[in-house]
C-alpha cells in the first residue's frame, strides 16, 4: 500500500518555510483569506475549500483533495499524523463502505447487518478463492509453480508423492485424445519421467539449461499438461476431499516461508496479468507415455478487488471479526492476505495444513491433527463448519458467524449451519451461475433473486464480470467469454 505518512508538526513546518518565516513568526504573521482558486479533475472542475495565505499560497484541506481524487486519507491521532493511501478509495467514514461497483442492494444489506451489530463481539467468516478474490488463487499458483519449475521434491519421490491419498490407482479417469485408457497410475508413472527429465536438465533444479530451452522441450511440453490434467479430474472421478488436499502435496520439501515466497510472486504476477480468460495445454504427441495424450485448461488472471478489501476494513472498523477459511493452501491465502492487503491476523486464518518434518518442511500428509488430536478438518464443505466449530466458536461463546460469504458448494455448509438458530442472519453470494444439479449454494442464489431488496432477506447475491476480472453494480453476473447477464439458473 503507498501510504504517505504526514504529522502536524511536520505540515505547520512546511508552511512556516512556504512562508520563508521561522515557526514563532509565522504563526504570528498569518493572513488566511478564502481563495478563488478553480481545480478540475481529468479536465472536470471540482468543489475545493481553499485558502490564500499572507504571500498568495494556497492551501487545500487534504480530504477535499483526497475526495476529489477519489484517494485514501485517514488521520491516526495517536501519532498525530496523517495517511494519504494512495491505492484506495476515498471513504468520509471508515464504517461505512464504498459505494464501488457493488449491487446496490446488496451493499445495503450488509451495511445494515454491520450498523445493527457493530461493536457487539460478533464475527463474520470468509472464502477466499471466488469470493475474497475473483478466480482461486491456488489454481493460478499451480500454473506459476509449474511454468517456473519451482519444486523441491526429488526425482525418486515423485511418483509416492503423485499418488498420495488417491484411493484407486487404476480407476479410469477417461480415455486420451489418442485412444489410451487414462488413470492416476500412468499419469503418475508419465509425471515423474518427465519430472526426472527435467530435474536433472533445468538449472534451477539439478542442470544447466535456461528455461526458455526448457518450456521448448516435449519432457516440460507433457509434465504441464498431465499435472494440470490430474488436478483438474481428480476432483471429478474421485471427490474434492482428495483433490484439494492432493495439490498441496506438490510443496513437498519447501519450507512455509518458501511456500509463501512463491505464493506472493504468483499472485502479483497474476494481479498484473491483464487478461482473464481460458488457455489450454496440450501433451505432445510426441511423447504420449503410458497416459497417451490429455489437455488440460485453466483460467488466467486473478482481481484482488478494491470492495472486498475494503469490506474487510469496514468490518474491522466496526468491531466485527474477520476470520477466512479458505479450501486453498495456508500459506498461499497468508501470503494474499499480507501481499494485498487484506489485514486479517494470522491466527484468524484457516486453509489446508500439511505436516512438516523434523527440519520443517513439508511432507505429503495432511495434519488433521494441528491444534489437537483429529480437530482440523479439511477445510473444504462439512469441514470449514468443523473448523469453525472447533477453533472460532468457542472463542464467541460458541455461536456462529454473523454473516458468511461464499460462491459455492464449499461454503453451503458454513453458510447454513447457523442460520435455524439466528446467529447467521445473511449469506452472501458471489454469483457463479451455478447449477442446480451439482452445487447446494444454487438455493441461496435462487432465494436471494427472489427476495433482492428485501431488508431481511437471507442470502444475497453480488454480480461480477469475469472478461474484465471486476464485481458489477448488479446481482447479475457476466460469464467469462460471455456478453449475457445471468441471474441464477432455471431450477431444471
Amino acid at each position: 500500500m503507498k501510504k504517505h505518512h504526514v504529522s502536524s508538526k511536520i505540515l505547520a513546518l512546511g508552511l512556516a518555510a512556504a512562508l520563508g518565516l521561522g515557526m514563532t513568526t509565522a504563526f504570528a504573521a498569518l493572513s488566511v483569506n478564502p481563495a478563488t482558486t478553480k481545480v478540475s479533475v481529468d479536465g472536470k472542475p471540482v468543489q475545493v475549500e481553499a485558502y490564500n495565505i499572507n504571500n498568495g499560497n494556497n492551501f487545500f484541506k487534504i480530504r477535499d483533495l483526497a475526495e476529489a481524487l477519489d484517494i485514501g486519507v485517514t488521520w491516526d491521532a495517536a501519532t498525530d499524523s496523517a495517511a494519504i493511501d494512495t491505492t484506495s478509495h476515498y471513504k468520509p467514514d471508515p464504517t461505512q463502505l464504498i459505494t464501488g461497483n457493488w449491487a446496490p442492494a446488496t451493499r445495503a444489506r450488509i451495511q445494515a447487518v454491520i450498523d445493527e451489530n457493530a461493536n457487539k463481539g460478533k464475527y463474520v467468516v470468509f472464502d477466499f478463492d471466488n469470493t475474497s478474490v475473483i478466480f482461486d488463487i491456488q489454481e493460478a499458483l499451480l500454473v506459476y509453480q509449474i511454468e517456473n519449475l519451482i519444486f523441491k521434491i526429488k526425482p525418486e519421490d515423485m511418483t509416492k508423492v503423485l499418488e498420495t491419498g488417491i484411493p484407486d490407482l487404476n480407476k479410469s479417469m477417461g480415455t486420451s485424445l489418442d485412444g489410451k485408457n487414462i488413470t492416476p497410475a500412468t499419469l503418475a508413472a508419465d509425471i515423474s519421467s518427465d519430472y526426472a527429465w527435467l530435474y536433472k536438465n533445468y538449472k534451477g533444479l539439478a542442470g544447466d539449461k535456461d528455461l526458455d530451452y526448457i518450456h521448448a522441450s516435449n519432457q516440460y511440453q507433457d509434465f504441464a499438461a498431465k499435472v494440470r490434467f490430474m488436478y483438474n479430474n481428480l476432483g471429478d472421478y474421485f471427490d474434492h476431499a482428495v483433490s484439494y488436499p492432493w495439490v498441496t502435496y506438490l510443496f513437498t520439501g519447501m519450507t512455509p516461508a518458501e511456500v509463501q515466497e512463491l505464493a506472493t510472486a504468483s499472485h502479483k504476477y497474476w494481479a498484473s496479468y491483464g487478461r482473464y480468460a481460458e488457455e489450454t495445454w496440450t501433451s505432445p504427441i510426441e511423447l504420449p507415455g503410458k497416459s497417451g495424450v490429455v489437455s488440460a485448461s485453466f483460467i488466467t488472471g486473478l482481481t484482488f478487488t478494491d470492495e472486498l478489501k475494503d469490506l474487510y476494513a469496514t468490518l474491522m472498523a466496526n468491531g466485527i471479526d474477520v476470520y477466512i477459511v479458505s479450501a486453498s493452501p495456508i500459506d498461499t491465502v497468508l501470503a494474499a492476505n499480507k501481499a494485498m492487503g487484506y489485514g486479517v491476523p494470522e491466527d484468524q486464518v484457516f486453509a489446508m495444513r500439511n505436516k512438516l518434518d523434523a527440519n520443517g518442511r513439508y511432507i505429503n500428509e495432511y495434519n488433521y491433527d494441528w491444534g489437537g488430536e483429529g480437530k482440523y478438518a479439511q477445510t473444504q464443505g462439512e469441514g470449514k463448519s468443523t473448523i469453525i466449530t472447533n477453533f472460532i466458536a468457542p472463542k464467541y461463546n460458541n455461536d456462529g458467524p454473523l454473516m458468511v460469504f461464499g460462491d459455492s458448494a464449499g461454503d453451503w455448509n458454513m453458510m447454513t449451519d447457523w442460520m435455524d438458530e439466528g446467529d447467521t442472519v445473511l449469506g452472501v453470494i458471489f454469483n457463479r451461475y451455478r447449477k442446480p444439479s451439482s452445487d447446494p449454494i444454487w438455493e441461496g442464489s435462487n432465494q436471494a433473486a427472489q427476495t433482492i431488496g428485501d431488508p431481511d432477506t437471507r442470502f444475497v447475491l453480488q454480480g461480477r464480470d469475469e472478461n474484465t476480472g471486476e464485481l458489477r453494480p448488479s446481482e447479475k453476473s457476466i460469464m467469462l467469454g460471455t456478453t449475457e447477464e445471468v441471474l441464477v439458473r432455471p431450477a431444471k
